[in-house]
């Protein structure tokens, strides 16, 4: 389950999310799955559901300090004369480099113009025999220079990787015999070993959702060389989770799958990692996350907040899900006006005209819905007339709704970034290695992969989107520091403040009907 920050806007919603501070499922929840800004714009993330929220997803511009010690060890570093005072500063890390010695692998145009819907940059880099290694395997960063403390406490929100390893935890660990039985719907399996990645892929997912994903992972290893432990994974590249909990419970918790994907909800036990949207989306131009971060930033402050369209808005594919098609039902017509805008998206189109019409930052010109703290929730039945309650009750409290769409804003701004995604993922795969009751091998049909096994097979705007995600060096600073686990009185107080949240709101809706 992702963090869900109210927005009145979202494009192509994909991730189910949930406002951290009001959850009810004790699962994780980096709200990676997508991206999103308040009061304003949400990439990837459903933006209504079932009885919840209108939906959205998250993330600041607190850079740290990149200092490379693996690339730059102490020793290479003057000592200061007797009579100075202060450290010399440190040289600026070296920067990691890509070279392709070797022209990419021809494509086969008319299998790409027929089966566009998957990544074959990844399938050409797997069918490859360029090697990966051109260095030894990375030791550990503390063998290798002096790293500088944690720069700080993760956000609250990283305290759910407990809640999500919590059911393996409690089971002894994971078993191999587990880890097969994930194999069923996985699109892949990632093992680490000694800083390099392995991977065996079992099926293409949709678009590059399976590149790009690996992509961030290849980050994080240059990142925090030798910091990442040996692991042993499966990753589902599909939206909706399927590990369903009622089937797990008691002596059957020992066949219990560990499936990491995008997303989760209160009913399954799917291990939630960041989106691969983070990296990019060069189906659809999403750039990646440093980018986008500021080109939303940037659009949100066009338009002040009191000239903004006081409707709901909503632009995506309608014809992906039940629920989308039942809220294009919500749009004005001629005899009906919910107080929402819906636009419809044509991906296929927008690409051959250039996205002149999608760009996220020219779309923050309306009013987000979010009472209460960071989002408002719309029911699934009488979805309507709901998301027209919640509209006039935005219009008639605008400086209310204002100060939640900042309250929204800020923690995107301040909470979630490209240095806490980073710190998200090693945070969670060195909690799950830490579960694992066997010793990591590679698969006989796994085959390295590498940035630049990656980077030289790649074309257009996949190849651009990878470039610019790239880490251009190592970090020997960081991660933030893991929070401890919720104890189970502050869970408990979660899932009451989420559904009293709810309740309320739905107590206003049933008074004003009554009044029309």
């Amino acid at each position: 389950m992702a963090m869900a920050v109210a927005a009145a806007g979202a494009v192509e919603g994909q991730r189910s999310s949930k406002l951290v501070a009001a959850l009810s499922r004790t699962s994780a929840a980096f709200l990676f799955f997508s991206v999103v800004v308040v009061g304003a714009v949400a990439v990837s993330t459903r933006w209504i559901t079932t009885t919840t929220t209108l939906q959205v997803s998250f993330p600041t511009a607190a850079a740290i300090p990149a200092a490379a010690a693996v690339l730059h060890p102490e020793t290479q570093h003057p000592n200061p004369s007797p009579q100075s005072t202060s450290t010399p500063p440190r040289p600026p890390p070296a920067a990691y480099s890509i070279s392709c010695p070797t022209p990419p692998v021809r494509r086969n145009i008319s299998h790409t113009t027929k089966a566009s819907k998957s990544s074959q940059t990844l399938a050409l880099a797997l069918s490859s025999s360029s090697s990966c290694r051109s260095a030894p395997d990375l030791l550990p960063a503390t063998a290798t220079a002096a790293r500088s403390p944690s720069y700080s406490s993760c956000p609250s929100y990283f305290r759910f990787i407990h809640e999500d390893l919590r059911p393996w935890r409690a089971a002894g660990g994971v078993t191999r015999a587990m880890l097969a039985r994930a194999r069923a719907t996985a699109s892949f399996r990632l093992v680490v070993l000694n800083g390099r990645a392995f991977v065996q892929r079992f099926r293409p997912a949709f678009q590059t959702r399976d590149l790009f994903t690996i992509w961030g992972i290849l980050q994080l290893l240059r990142r925090y060389p030798g910091r990442v432990p040996d692991l042993d994974l499966m990753f589902d590249c599909v939206d909706w989770p399927v590990v369903r909990t009622h089937l797990y419970r008691g002596e059957h918790a020992l066949f219990m799958p560990p499936l990491f994907r995008y997303c989760g909800d209160d009913r399954t036990l799917d291990i939630v990692f960041p989106d691969w949207s983070f990296w990019g989306w060069p189906e659809i131009n999403i750039k990646p996350w440093d980018a986008l971060h500021k080109d939303l930033k940037d659009g949100n402050s066009k338009v002040r907040w009191f000239s903004r369209e006081p409707y709901a808005y909503w632009k995506g594919n309608a014809a992906v899900a039940t629920s989308r098609q039942e809220l294009v039902k919500c749009n004005v017509s001629s005899t009906q006006d919910w107080n929402a805008r819906i636009y419809t998206q044509d991906w296929f189109k927008e690409s051959k005209e250039g996205y002149k019409t999608s760009n996220l930052e020219s779309q923050c010109t309306h009013r987000s819905l979010m009472p209460l703290q960071h989002y408002w929730p719309v029911r699934n039945e009488n979805k309507c007339a709901s998301i027209q309650y919640a509209v006039d009750w935005g219009n008639s409290h605008k400086q209310l709704a204002q100060r939640i769409g900042k309250e929204a804003s800020d923690f995107v701004q301040q909470e979630v970034n490209m240095d806490h995604v980073y710190d998200y993922m090693l945070h969670l795969l060195t909690e799950y290695a830490k579960l694992l009751k066997f010793k990591p091998t590679k698969p006989p049909e796994a085959v390295e992969v590498c940035p630049e096994s990656l980077v030289c097979q790649a074309e257009g705007t996949e190849k651009k989107f990878l470039m610019e995600s790239m880490v251009k060096s190592a970090y020997d600073s960081g991660p933030c520091d893991l929070p401890p686990p919720f104890n189970p009185q502050e869970l408990t107080m979660l899932k009451q403040r989420k559904e009293n949240s709810i309740r309320q709101v739905e107590m206003w809706e049933r008074r004003a009907s009554t009044t029309r």
